[in-house]
């Protein structure tokens, strides 16, 4: 009953069009079984971003001294964002396609603070190296760690947003950058589970700019997939 309130209120905020919308659905709507909850789906995509964490690991080994990295403060640290990251993202995402469920301002300002802070430590922290290098290595791997990361995020980001494109977003395209940032942040943290290379330009090259160059894609995907109940 509490949920329900909360939602003719949302409703009531939104601009006439979309306010108008919504009443005519719901009043149309039959009766259905209420979609899982913020924290059910959450659970659901850490079990998928485990299995397929998992799963690409044991496809391209985790380097031999993972553990010592972890331990150590800048590549630990680095490490724990990187997840801590997709995971709130995730939630975000999943959060944001449920009227009267968006995220607030706090969880904006710390996902914003992990965002920074993730290109900050490589910056300040990692040793550096030369781009010219960092591209010639490129070429003879086939941009391995690159790839990776964006093959990683891909089905990341379908898994999430078929499970959250049930959930009526209002605002969709908001809704497909959370969950492509979660899915990239999880490649990320896949590829340097991995890579050895823990050099400035290495990482911000191959590990994180991935997700600043391909995060429009999501973008437009959700905005209209993810608005398909508009419909």
């Amino acid at each position: 009953m509490k949920k329900k309130t909360a939602t003719q209120n949302y409703i009531k905020k939104l601009p006439d069009i979309q306010r108008r919308a919504a009443e005519k659905l719901l009043a149309e709507a039959k009766p259905f079984k209420p979609v899982p909850s913020v924290l059910k789906q959450w659970l659901i995509w850490l079990g998928l971003a485990v299995l397929v964490a998992g799963l690409s690991l044991w496809i391209i080994k985790p380097q031999d001294d993972i553990l010592q990295k972890l331990l150590q403060l800048p590549s630990g640290s680095f490490m724990l964002l990187l997840f801590v990251g997709s995971a709130l993202a995730a939630w975000n995402g999943i959060a944001s396609s449920m009227p009267g469920e968006e995220p607030g301002p706090a969880a904006k300002s710390w996902m914003i603070g992990i965002l920074v802070a993730l290109i900050a430590i490589p910056l300040f922290f990692f040793t550096s190296d030369n781009l010219a290098g960092v591209l010639e290595h490129n070429a003879e791997s086939g941009w391995f760690c690159f790839r990776t990361v964006v093959l990683v995020a891909i089905p990341s980001w379908v898994m999430l947003a078929w499970m959250v494109s049930r959930n009526a977003s209002f605002h969709p395209g908001w809704t497909g950058a959370w969950l492509g940032i979660s899915a990239f942040l999880l490649g990320t943290g896949t590829i340097q589970t991995h890579c050895t290379h823990w050099e400035t330009t290495h990482i911000l090259v191959n590990h994180l700019l991935p997700m600043g160059l391909f995060i429009v894609i999501p973008i437009w995907i959700g905005s209209h997939w993810l608005a398909r109940w508009k419909k």
